[in-house]
């Protein structure tokens, strides 16, 4: 009867220990794999339509700084989006780009330049232009 009692004690804690053991491990991947983050979900729909919607000013911008530069969507960056007035359908915003320009298809990164942009809904304004 003790044998059996301490039998089941045994692998009472052992099963325990397993399923705490393989909680915390699969609790452990999916933190890691949320943290490596590919440019295929970075550049998620809505993330593309952005910088997409903002391109004319973000153009307009970059060939007045620089006559000659361009810039990818790809190596766009969305630093910020940023609600300035609080609650529902309240549609003002801020948000912050980092563009890396080039000059020529082929040519290496000529340097960022941030733009920030007041989006509302009657249209796009470039706030602050950082080099």
């Amino acid at each position: 009867m003790k044998n059996k009692q301490i039998t089941f004690i045994s692998i009472s804690i052992v099963l325990v220990l397993t399923f705490f053991t393989s909680g915390v491990m699969l609790s452990n991947t999916g933190k890691t794999e949320a943290d490596k983050v590919s440019a295929e979900e970075k550049h998620s729909d809505f993330y593309d339509v952005l910088l997409v919607l903002l391109d004319p000013a973000a153009r307009k911008v970059i060939n007045k700084e620089y006559a000659n530069r361009s810039y990818s969507f790809f190596d766009a960056e969305i630093l910020e989006v940023k609600r300035l007035t609080g609650g529902y359908s309240h549609y003002d915003f801020i948000v912050k780009v980092k563009y890396d320009t080039y000059t020529g298809p082929y040519n290496p990164p000529q340097g960022p330049i941030t733009i920030t942009f007041h989006v509302t809904t009657e249209g796009v304004s470039v706030v602050e232009i950082q080099k």
